[in-house]
């Protein structure tokens, strides 16, 4: 009996082993949004944003008919931790409140 626990528990363990490393080795691909500023509107119809580490990045605004200013607070969301996609998809009104747009259901 106490053989059939024993091997039981080393079965536990090699799978509570083989979680750890699935979950050092998981690539984050999760929706991410965090807030900016429009530091600059560039002739390609980007803008450019510092992200959340701290990185200057050209995106694009994917809220139909905006007219962002130099300053302005806005939404910036990184679908599935691509950054390639990466792009603004609300505005922050002058109190701070949020105000997103339909454009998260992309």
């Amino acid at each position: 009996m106490s053989e059939v626990m024993n091997d039981d528990i080393m079965a536990v363990a090699m799978l509570a082993k083989e979680f750890v490393n699935l979950i050092k080795t998981h690539e984050h691909k999760y929706d991410r949004t965090f807030s900016s500023a429009v530091k600059s509107i560039n002739n390609d119809s980007t803008y450019t944003i510092m992200d959340d580490g701290g990185v200057n990045r050209n995106v694009r605004c994917a809220i139909p008919n905006a007219a962002l200013r130099v300053g302005q607070y806005v939404w910036v969301k990184v679908p599935s931790g691509r950054l390639e996609d990466m792009h603004i998809c609300g505005v922050k009104d002058s109190n701070g409140n949020e105000r997103r747009t339909n454009a998260e259901n992309e």
